[in-house]
């Protein structure tokens, strides 16, 4: 028998040194899920104590999103520069302060600054870690490294939902926030055990890395490949943060408030199998028809999940279904885009365009919440959402990034 024609399994591919690259940006995914979304089980209680409308509480979540493109150019450009794992260390230190700090907050302004620390460490961090991930492992597998990359942000999520909940019940919404500093930890383990990105540093002995990658993003040559993604992110963005972020705010409000905690859990656990689940399909069945058939399904259960209320365990398995079929797709982002961008100025571009792009997941919460005031919360989530995924639908559908990137190639 020729042992040579015998395929291996897919996870007998990866060696030890690429599943602890992996391993180091996931958790570091983990923690920046975690404190992302913290704020979002305890907006309630901020609404109380400094007295804010709805319209007003729904900036927090923006003030996040407005520092992500500063800090995913900057963090970006550090790492095409100076390394993929240099970059992820500051990222994570830079967020895990900002969290901190949110607690320490003594009004509106403070809070509204701090998150938006907290904003420029996550952009970073998403930055180094999805480039850092998707170059470390194998080109054929790298579809399954961005879910299960991605799929970490899911678990900060369930981690965040069955925690702060607690914490902030029992000692305020302020420890909740000093919770979030445990991520530094994190660093420790990067140094010592993380490789650096190999693909990074064959870049740099061949000198790429020495130019200022977010110039390199607006050449003639690539400015028309920027735009596009930056178009599809913000789409991206705008599907996914209307309900993710005003979720917990939107059951409190409709008599689900002791039921957050559970809901909350199989809301997140839907992210992450989908997250998953995505990835594998998406080496299948390729990116295009993965992204397009779960958006599509995602509108089966967008409008059960806030119209039927006969039951708290109905709405979870909605929730569940929801959510995985809506952020699932996120599992595809880091692999979709890397392919738009080269090495040396890979992080820039999925840092600076992604987190720049991320203004939409601010902006929807907030447009949701706006028309919140004359239809109902659930109603404007719904309409905003089927708005978005229809285009998205459409960009990743009809492959506008490639044809476009196409026809710049040819005019190179």
């Amino acid at each position: 028998m020729n042992t040579s024609s015998v395929k291996l399994p897919w996870y007998k591919e990866v060696n030890s040194k690429q599943r602890m690259a992996l391993f180091a940006a996931w958790l570091g995914y983990i923690f920046d899920g975690f404190d992302y979304m913290l704020i979002t089980y305890v907006l309630l209680d901020i609404q109380k104590e400094f007295s804010m409308t709805t319209t007003e509480t729904s900036t927090l979540l923006l003030a996040a999103f407005i520092a992500r493109p500063l800090g995913g150019a900057i963090f970006g450009s550090f790492a095409d520069k100076y390394g993929r794992r240099k970059a992820m260390i500051i990222s994570i230190v830079v967020y895990s302060i900002g969290t901190f700090l949110c607690g320490l907050s003594t009004n509106f302004i403070w809070l509204f600054i701090f998150r938006m620390v907290v904003g420029m460490g996550m952009a970073g961090e998403y930055a180094c870690s999805s480039s850092y991930a998707v170059e470390s492992w194998p080109i054929h597998l790298r579809t399954k490294a961005s879910a299960f990359l991605v799929s970490g942000f899911s678990v900060g999520n369930i981690l965040a939902s069955q925690i702060i909940p607690v914490v902030a019940l029992n000692y305020g919404w302020r420890v909740a926030f000093f919770v979030g500093l445990i991520p530094v930890i994190l660093v420790l383990y990067i140094r010592r055990y993380a490789p650096e990105s190999e693909e990074w540093e064959q870049a740099r002995n061949e000198g790429k890395t020495e130019k200022v990658s977010m110039l390199a993003l607006f050449s003639k040559q690539q400015w028309p490949i920027t735009l596009v993604i930056f178009a599809v992110c913000y789409s991206i963005f705008s599907v996914n943060w209307p309900i993710v972020g005003l979720l917990p705010l939107y059951l409190k409000e409709n008599g689900y408030a002791e039921n957050v905690k559970s809901l909350m859990f199989w809301a997140g656990f839907g992210i992450l199998i989908g997250t998953l689940i995505a990835g594998f399909l998406g080496d299948k069945w390729g990116e295009k028809k993965t992204f397009v058939v779960s958006l599509l399904v995602s509108l089966v259960f967008l409008f059960p999940v806030f119209y039927l209320k006969e039951s708290v365990v109905l709405l979870g398995i909605l929730l569940f279904l929801l959510m995985g079929t809506n952020l699932g797709i996120a599992g595809l982002v880091p692999k979709y885009m890397s392919k738009f961008f080269p090495t040396e100025m890979r992080s820039a571009g999925i840092g600076f365009i992604y987190n720049f792009a991320a203004i939409g997941g601010g902006v929807s919460p907030v447009i949701a919440a706006s028309i919140s005031n004359k239809i109902g919360l659930g109603a404007a989530l719904i309409y905003v959402t089927l708005f978005w995924t229809l285009l998205l639908v459409i960009f990743v559908g009809l492959r506008i990034p490639e044809r476009i990137q196409a026809i710049m190639a040819t005019k190179n």
